[in-house]
């Protein structure tokens, strides 16, 4: 790794200071900046890979390390609690099972988190889910533990009960196939560190059954599932935004899904599409959606050259549905916390969609 490249992907980090404390005071986290930076910063000088990647995708990097104020996890190493890595041309954040239960319990979704996995040979004793199931292995003896089962997750909730959901194993593997990066059979998370992200996705699928769950878990899962490519890569408007919109639920949005670096370098000329958004000098071809797509169509709607296709295409769906529920207010506090460029880039289309929806256009 040379130097220079080290210090130009620092300074990509640096650059984030405001728009980090912003977001910060959003989500109403307490990481520190300068702190963060010499975590993420470190991680760059042991990892040249990921440096490298930092480098070439700089959007991804940024956006990583913003997730860090969003959900209020700290990169400090010692903590395992969330990593800065390089995953399919981007730079993601990856939350480890720990930082889900941190973050759980950070909201005030839960008190306290066990997660454990089931193999065959364990006695094992369901008891309900009002009580602690009984399970006895060893720990040591991890070759005759036999045959994967399943996962439990017992927490504490905050009035003090136990809420215990099992998790099969033929419900883990279901999540894992329905993974992007599994399905396209490339290095990930799956391959890599199996153990853990069976217990991340006992997590992601106990939490639907807790009584209450934090809106920040719900944005880390969210960002895991499609950005982190651990889990299957949807762009259906999630279940809290529609919540947002109906007036149902104050949720915090979730995190906008990232090109690889192969799509961001996929470039068509205008002329072969009629629905496109300026990226660089060329057009880029947008991805279909379902339903029609409010077209932008001036100069205040022209996005910034380095937001990527799905960023692009998430906006146009935020004015859209703002649009048909003249849900302004609910569409601009749902893009607060987006990245700086994307965020003014969206505001930027909803002031001129409310403008025009007030002229009966």
């Amino acid at each position: 790794m040379s130097s220079a490249n080290y210090q130009n992907a620092v300074a990509v980090i640096a650059k984030q200071e405001d728009k980090f404390l912003e977001l910060v005071k959003a989500a109403k986290t307490d990481v520190v900046f300068k702190q963060e930076m010499l975590y993420a910063a470190q991680a760059m000088m042991n990892n040249d890979y990921l440096c490298t990647v930092a480098i070439n995708n700089p959007l991804s990097l940024r956006n990583a390390f913003g997730q860090v104020a969003a959900c209020g996890l700290t990169l400090n190493p010692a903590r395992g609690l969330c990593y800065l890595v390089p995953r399919d041309g981007q730079v993601v954040l990856d939350v480890s099972y720990k930082g889900m239960i941190k973050t759980a319990v950070n909201d005030g979704a839960i008190r306290d988190c066990i997660v454990e996995l089931v193999y065959s040979n364990d006695q094992f004793k369901y008891k309900g889910k009002r009580h602690s199931p009984v399970h006895e292995f060893d720990p040591f003896d991890t070759e005759e533990r036999g045959e994967f089962r399943g996962v439990y997750v017992e927490v504490t909730l905050p009035d003090g009960r136990v809420h215990v959901e099992a998790v099969t194993a033929k419900e883990i593997y279901k999540a894992r196939d329905a993974s992007d990066l599994w399905k396209r059979k490339k290095k990930g998370p799956w391959v890599d560190f199996e153990t853990s992200m069976f217990k991340k996705t006992g997590i992601k699928i106990a939490k639907k059954y807790w009584p209450q769950v934090g809106e920040k878990l719900d944005t880390v899962i969210q960002y895991l599932n499609t950005t982190a490519g651990e889990g299957f890569a949807s762009h259906d408007v999630p279940i809290s935004v529609v919540e947002r919109y109906m007036g149902a639920a104050e949720v915090v949005d979730e995190a906008q899904p990232l090109p690889t670096s192969n799509e961001v370098e996929e470039q068509v000329p205008a002329s072969e599409t009629t629905q496109v958004e300026p990226e660089d000098a060329q057009a880029q071809v947008a991805e279909p959606l379902e339903g029609e797509v409010l077209q932008a169509s001036n100069d205040e709607s022209q996005a910034p050259v380095d937001l990527p296709p799905k960023v692009l295409k998430k906006a146009q769906e935020v004015v859209k549905r703002a649009r048909e529920s003249q849900g302004w207010k609910a569409a601009r506090d749902y893009v607060s916390s987006w990245p700086v460029e994307a965020r003014d880039y969206v505001l930027r289309l909803l002031s001129t969609a409310e403008y025009q929806a007030a002229q009966g256009e």
